[in-house]
């Protein structure tokens, strides 16, 4: 905490705000040349979990392997990528296995589902 009120004060001139209710949030003031240097929050390239779920459903109209959706969504650890992107879809039946029976099956593919 000292460090941080520190370098926040040395760095961006500002005071720094630790603001806790249900969400803990900080707000560090930066100035127009810090700003300048690494440029407006707005142009970052962060793929949302909202576009990627768009992005899967889009490729699915497909059937295509577990391995595939990942490689296609530019992430190699399908274990993490399958909690947390396509057992949701798979949860609320936006995305559907072509092998219900056999979910662990080596050929199980997955496919939006169109009927809903």
């Amino acid at each position: 905490m000292r460090n941080t009120y520190k370098y926040t004060q040395l760095y961006s001139g500002g005071m720094l705000k630790f603001i806790e209710d249900d969400v803990f949030r900080t707000i560090i003031p930066l100035t127009s040349v810090a700003v300048e240097k690494i440029g407006p929050y707005e142009k970052t390239q962060v793929k949302t979990q909202v576009t990627i779920y768009d992005e899967i459903l889009a490729f699915c109209l497909e059937p295509h392997s577990k391995a595939e959706i990942a490689k296609h969504c530019g992430y190699k650890n399908t274990k993490s990528f399958t909690l947390k992107y396509m057992r949701p879809l798979l949860d609320n039946q936006t995305l559907k296995m072509t092998i219900p029976d056999k979910p662990n099956s080596r050929n199980q593919k997955y496919i939006t589902n169109t009927s809903l």
